[in-house]
């Protein structure tokens, strides 16, 4: 049994495999493994989605698929079949790119069975709303006791005129002087972050409720809870 979590790019992969890690461990104890699958980028991710998951919840029908794609940016697919404005938009996009592939490459004509094993969400609006989560190991990797947070509540409320990765860019640059690196900066930081401390602010209170939604998810269909 096995979970695919479709991803945008190979940092979106790292990091997850990073910050997901114990729960993978207590997955894997369990009889499941849970593989993240990087598509390239945003727009090899759109083309390829529907016959990559769809051949997943074809081959096994036990296994669970997951979208994890970038919300931002989305103006490149303005007056296009990809379009989409906000996150129910890009949802019920790769929703309708499954069943398409469904009923179309696997000559399926009611998909909706199957259906109940995809979840698509997104990561809103990029990978680094998780790093403007883990607020006491981003301290550490940009080496300041300063009290940071100075963005929007929760961290997925930031809008696409300052996405999450712009502000952790400005921040690199701010206390390190160097360029934020993705694919090393990320893991490093979300290694050492309880999954519940992305989830839940020190009040208790749910900082990233759309990417919770994908943890509950896969918790609820797993019987093995992330948190």
């Amino acid at each position: 049994m096995k979970v695919w979590v479709f991803v945008e790019g190979e940092a979106d992969r790292l990091a997850l495999l990073a910050l997901w890690d114990n729960w993978r461990h207590r997955l894997q104890s369990a009889g499941w493994g849970i593989a993240i699958v990087p598509l390239k980028n945003k727009s090899c991710y759109l083309q390829k989605l529907g016959p990559r998951a769809a051949e997943k919840l074809v081959r096994d029908e036990k296994d669970l698929v997951v979208g994890l794609p970038d919300l931002y940016p989305n103006h490149d697919y303005l007056n296009t079949k990809y379009e989409h404005a906000d996150l129910p938009a890009l949802q019920k996009l790769q929703k309708l790119l499954v069943q398409q592939a469904l009923t179309q490459t696997f000559n399926l004509p009611q998909p909706a069975k199957l259906m109940d094993r995809f979840f698509p969400s997104a990561l809103k609006h990029d990978l680094e709303v998780l790093l403007l989560a883990s607020l006491t190991q981003l301290r550490k990797r940009l080496k300041t006791n300063d009290q940071l947070g100075n963005w929007q509540k929760p961290p997925e409320n930031q809008n696409q005129q300052c996405p999450p990765r712009d502000v952790i860019e400005h921040l690199f640059s701010k206390y390190l002087k160097r360029s934020y690196r993705d694919t090393t900066d990320a893991p490093a930081i979300l290694r050492s972050t309880p999954l519940r401390d992305v989830l839940f602010d020190t009040s208790q209170t749910v900082q990233c409720p759309v990417f919770k939604s994908v943890v509950d998810w896969i918790g609820t269909k797993t019987g093995i809870p992330g948190y």
